[in-house]
């Protein structure tokens, strides 16, 4: 084999690498998200677990992503972004373990929010990793791996039940750490590599720039159209899951089994639009489209469950479920509108950082206009009213312009 085919081989192995490992890391990144609360039952026998408690292990997810998009982009440029991976695997590995063995709530607290920030990390990295590892095939890595994360936060609903029964919650809890254990074996392979490729940039390029502050990304209307629709996806998914069955209980007189059916069905929606939303957003002038065909449906199907709730309920939470379509779209344009790795980490720190925010702010404001009023009407109107505020980035997308190129204008355009 010729010096030439030999390094093309090296090349295509680095990629298929690092694509394996971006999958795997998805794979089991949102496994701890799950896992708790259909084991909540069995755990409460050997650790006291009232609703208010499970209730706060249920808010730190959003939260501890929305830390995680702060420190993580600076973290990246000390370690890496594969540095990184492999701490991220290790830690929500260890993290898996201790919620497997805590023999009380505070350590079952204390391993949830470590494993939170891991997976929130992973959040932050995954579209930088495609970026450097699948530049050429943004769309459908990154379609791969949201539909990794979907199966992940699938899975432990029916495996970790079987798990508990045949082995004891604690087994069921600290087993998922198996997949984080192997998702460090790629970028173990890969450490010499990247190595010499630092090597190679720092005497290119030198250090890398500065991280730019969380406001300065603001004066990018791709990055903040980006974080907008980002945003109303997450407050529409986890508002959803909060309030869909008592509205569909109270509103439209379904029994338990067939609200529980619905919220199933709204899940079950991420899998399609994972594997092809993503394709789609890479393609020129298909970003705009999506947004008006979210935002559509997202307020038709809370305008139904207000209007005529009984007619078609499964209808409205499917039009609802098309609406967070924003979600995987928006990971593939963290990638597909930044010129580099480093910037798309950025980014996506910021679009994190920001959207899950409002993502954890949804429920509450729902929740409380509910308790306020006594109806659901006003918190259905109200996710109407913010999904539909994804309409301006409609315009700012259809331009298809890169966030590096409107820093530099911007920072031109202030420095006159």
């Amino acid at each position: 084999m010729t010096d030439q085919g030999s390094a093309l081989m090296s090349r295509r192995s680095v990629t298929w690498l690092g694509i394996a490992g971006v999958l795997l890391l998805a794979l089991g990144g949102r496994t701890g998200v799950a896992a708790l609360s259909p084991l909540a039952t069995e755990v409460e026998l050997d650790v006291s677990l009232s609703g208010l408690w499970l209730g706060l292990l249920g808010t730190i997810p959003p939260l501890a992503y929305a830390v995680a998009g702060l420190y993580t982009p600076r973290v990246t440029r000390k370690l890496g972004l594969e540095g990184v991976a492999i701490a991220v695997a290790v830690v929500t590995s260890l993290a898996h373990v201790a919620r497997g063995l805590t023999p009380s709530y505070v350590g079952l607290l204390v391993a949830t929010v470590a494993l939170m920030l891991g997976v929130g990390s992973l959040n932050v990295i995954l579209p930088g990793l495609v970026k450097l590892y699948a530049p050429a095939h943004i769309g459908r890595v990154t379609a791969l791996y949201s539909t990794a994360m979907a199966i992940s936060t699938a899975l432990p609903a029916g495996v970790g039940l079987w798990l508990a029964n045949g082995f004891g919650w604690r087994i069921a809890l600290g087993s998922w750490a198996v997949i984080s254990i192997v998702a460090v074996i790629p970028w173990l392979v890969l450490a010499p590599f990247v190595r010499r490729r630092a090597a190679r940039e720092r005497e290119r390029f030198g250090e890398l720039p500065a991280v730019p502050r969380l406001g300065a990304l603001r004066r990018s209307p791709t990055a903040m159209s980006i974080t907008l629709i980002f945003a109303a996806s997450g407050l529409s998914a986890y508002s959803v899951f909060a309030l869909l069955p008592p509205v569909l209980i109270d509103q439209a007189g379904t029994t338990p089994a067939e609200a529980a059916v619905a919220l199933t069905l709204f899940s079950i929606m991420g899998l399609p639009m994972s594997l092809t939303i993503p394709l789609l957003a890479v393609r020129p002038r298909w970003p705009s489209r999506l947004v008006v065909v979210a935002a559509v449906c997202s307020v038709s199907g809370y305008l139904g469950l207000v209007l005529a709730p009984a007619t078609a309920p499964l209808i409205w939470t499917v039009l609802a479920a098309l609406g967070t379509l924003t979600f995987s779209m928006s990971l593939a344009l963290i990638g597909a509108r930044t010129r580099t790795p480093q910037m798309a980490t950025d980014v996506s720190g910021f679009v994190n950082t920001v959207g899950y925010l409002f993502a954890g702010i949804g429920p509450i404001v729902t929740g409380l206009l509910h308790e306020v009023t006594g109806l659901w009407e006003p918190s259905l109107l109200l996710l109407a009213g913010l999904t539909a505020l994804v309409l301006p980035a409609y315009w700012v997308l259809g331009r298809e312009q890169f966030v590096e190129d409107e820093l530099a204008h911007s920072a031109v355009a202030e420095s006159a």
